[in-house]
């Protein structure tokens, strides 16, 4: 199978690199590249489907248009971004947020610590260590 890059930059080699690589180095990539530039913004948050498609990009590769079923790579990506969201719940930096009565929003919030880690001269390592 071959996967197209997107941007941003591709840091792992395809759905493997993603998968084999080290789940707090992962996170802490996922986290800064998903909230670039967001330090400064009253309530950072981004929509959960832009997190998925963000981890894709890390991995070199892009997401079908139509996201059903349990197919691959997108149900590993969808678990890797899952697991990302959980540690940054840890380091107390992101949750999840959803919220509506009809169609629900499933976003990521930045919390009060994101900024922080964002501003941190090695902003990876930052996070890492919150996770310590």
């Amino acid at each position: 199978m071959t996967y197209s890059s997107p941007s941003p930059s591709p840091v792992f080699a395809g759905p493997e690199g993603l998968w084999t690589a080290d789940p707090e180095e992962l996170a802490a990539r996922l986290f800064v590249t998903v909230f670039a530039g967001q330090g400064a913004v009253p309530l950072p948050q981004k929509d959960v489907s832009e997190v998925y498609a963000t981890l894709a990009g890390l991995g070199g590769y892009t997401l079908p248009d139509v996201r059903s079923g349990n197919t691959q790579p997108l149900g590993l990506t969808v678990q890797l971004a899952q697991e990302s969201i959980l540690l940054w719940e840890r380091a107390t930096v992101a949750t999840r947020l959803s919220a509506g009565a009809g169609p629900v929003s499933h976003t990521i919030t930045m919390l009060r610590f994101g900024p922080g880690i964002l501003s941190a001269g090695d902003p990876v390592a930052a996070l890492k260590s919150r996770l310590h």
